[in-house]
């Protein structure tokens, strides 16, 4: 039953957002890392959002799809 109202109060449901979309955001994001590297804050920024964009990508496909 926690999980059920979980879902229901979560702030993630009110997010309208392609998760296909928002992988190649990602991956963008990962391409862009790379054009950095030795950058360090500039890279953990760029996967830091990559990561965030896949994790939200992988709840919208489990408790939309």
């Amino acid at each position: 039953m926690a999980g059920i109202f979980a879902r229901l109060t979560s702030p993630l449901r009110h997010i309208d957002a392609d998760p296909d979309q928002l992988v190649l955001e990602a991956y963008q994001l990962l391409q862009d890392a790379k054009k950095n590297h030795g950058v360090w804050p500039a890279m953990a920024a760029y996967t830091g959002m990559a990561t965030v964009k896949i994790q939200i990508a992988q709840y919208l496909k489990e408790h939309r799809g």
